[in-house]
This record gives C-alpha cells, structure tokens and sequence, in this order.
C-alpha cells in the first residue's frame, strides 16, 4: 500500500495537464446559404448561426443555438410572389468520430423551433453531418450541410431548408 500511494500521485500529477487541456466548452459561428425546395421558385438567402456547445463524452457533444435566416423571395402557387423569414432556436446532439489529432468527422441531430414559436413541442427534425479542422487548442474550422426542417409558405404547403456552411469554433 505505500508503494502505490506514490504511484497513484504520480499518475495523477502526470494526467492534470492534459486534463487542464482539454476545453469543453465551445461557441461556433456558422455561415452559409439556405437552399429551398418544394412548390415554386426560391431565392437563397444566407443564414447565420451562432451556437454554444458542451463536449459531454468523448465523442459526443451537446450544443444549442439560434439561425438566423435572411429574407427569400419566392414565387408559390396561390399568393404568387411572397417574402419568407425564418429563425430557428435549435438544440442537437452532436457525434464526432476523429480521423487524426486535427481533423473529425461530425453528424449531428436534433430538434429545432421554428420563428422561436416554442409551444412546448419539437417544430421539426434538424440533422447534418461535416468536418471539423482544429489548427491549435482554442480554434478550430467546420463545413457542414445541414437540414433545417420545413417552412410553412403562405397560403399553405410548406418548403424544406437545406443549408451548407462554413464556420468557426473558439474552445474555453
């Protein structure tokens, strides 16, 4: 027993650094375009999303966020020509399979809440998946492609959302 005493400090001493380095928090800055297809013609707006996340297990992570969509013009049957705005508050569970120390696969899934109407049930399905490249400890860059979920158009029907972007994630 008094043997192990010093080497079990010793473990402990040897892994607190590289515990103290790995950050899990994170915030993302996603840009991209926002694709729509369903009945009529669409324009494509960007969308901006900004996103906090908490790296839960090893390979997974949980993250919530707010996308902001701009204005598209569209052309649907029935009212004919009409703005869409969209904003979506989303909360997804995101798993990462790393490839080397740099570069991670990710998929992610989960609900999102369209215009912030939160009426206490899920709006629609959002998933994805990308790739992540981490230059140092703190930042890192993704691509992803993403669906939205669905919009509701005026005058009935609805339009699904895709979007790929391009992002930023600072760790703390």
């Amino acid at each position: 027993m008094k043997k192990l005493l010093p080497a079990l400090l010793l473990c402990g001493a040897a892994l607190n650094p590289a515990l103290a380095q790995s950050s899990r928090y994170y915030g993302v800055v996603d840009y991209g375009n926002v694709s729509y297809s369903g009945p009529g013609n669409y324009s494509s707006p960007g969308a901006l999303s900004l996103s906090g996340g908490y790296n839960f297990l090893t390979n997974l992570d949980l993250e919530a966020g707010i996308t902001l969509i701009g204005n598209a013009d569209a052309t649907v049957p029935g009212p004919g020509r009409v703005d869409l705005s969209e904003h979506i508050i989303h909360a997804v569970a995101v798993g990462k399979v790393p490839l080397n120390p740099q570069i991670t696969l990710f998929g992610k899934a989960g609900v999102g809440l369209h215009d912030g109407s939160i009426n206490g049930l899920p709006d629609d399905l959002i998933y994805g998946f990308g790739m992540q490249v981490r230059f140092d400890r703190e930042l890192s860059m993704r691509v992803q492609y993403e669906s939205l979920g669905s919009t509701q158009l005026p005058g009935g029907g609805t339009a699904d959302m895709t979007r790929l972007s391009l992002g930023l994630a600072y760790h703390f």
